[in-house]
């Protein structure tokens, strides 16, 4: 059992004093994995015997067993990256067999048809992708990017049944964009998502739909992220096999 799983076995047992040594524990792992018991001590303002009968009472020997143990898990947590990127890279070579394997045709008929074509993406990583889907695409196609929340009542006035749009979002469920599918399909403005889920609203309500696997970032990081490389990888592909279409034209 890690450590981290003890402390929360025991807590609801701790007297207030323990929960604060916990509290003091979970912030300073790295502290404690390096520090002897006397200078972890002077550290938190706590005596020593504070942090032996606190090790005791989650069932080890002693704060040397407590040390050894965070160490240990610490260089655990640090090989996890070499597992991430096998699972990052695996989900690239999985999106790129599909996108290879899939007919695009539908898809480039609309962007060549349409008088304008516009990208939005619902979130900042999305708009980003947008903005580098209109860069890139300029010597094949001229897009237009519109971001912003308060620009999605524009596009719902501007889009025509000519025209295009790529909704870019990530679950393809905030309702700002899903309102904004409703509104173009309504108009009958043909629509292209891209979301990372095959079942979502907003591809159940666009023409066509295209997907990426995104990798989001283990808990054991410590932090909310998620890979958005796909989305830029998927753009490349796109303009790359639209340059073949023309060119089969």
């Amino acid at each position: 059992m890690k450590v981290e799983q003890m402390l929360n076995q025991f807590y609801d047992r701790f007297s207030e004093n323990e929960k604060y040594l916990c509290h003091y524990l979970t912030g300073h792992y790295e502290d404690c994995a390096k520090s002897t018991l006397a200078e972890f001590a002077k550290g938190s303002s706590v005596s020593q015997t504070m942090w032996i009968r606190f090790a005791k009472k989650i069932g080890l020997s002693g704060y040397g067993e407590l040390k050894a143990r965070i160490k240990m898990e610490l260089k655990e947590g640090r090989a996890l990256p070499e597992g991430l990127m096998e699972k990052v890279t695996q989900s690239y070579h999985k999106m790129m067999d599909d996108l290879v394997k899939r007919d695009l045709k539908g898809i480039f008929d609309l962007i060549y048809e349409a008088d304008k074509v516009f990208a939005y993406g619902s979130g900042s990583s999305q708009a980003r992708v947008a903005s580098e889907m209109t860069r890139i695409f300029l010597p094949l196609k001229q897009m237009i990017h519109i971001h912003g929340h308060d620009m999605i009542h524009a596009i719902q006035k501007i889009a025509r049944p000519q025209d295009l749009v790529f909704l870019i979002s990530l679950s393809g469920e905030s309702d700002n964009v899903v309102e904004l599918g409703k509104a173009l399909r309504v108009n009958h403005v043909p629509t292209v998502s891209v979301t990372r889920m095959k079942n979502n609203t907003l591809a159940s309500l666009c023409t066509e739909n295209l997907y990426i696997h995104s990798v989001q970032m283990p808990v054991e990081y410590g932090m909310e992220y998620e890979i958005s490389t796909p989305y830029f990888i998927l753009t490349e592909f796109l303009y790359l096999s639209y340059g073949n279409y023309l060119a089969e034209r």
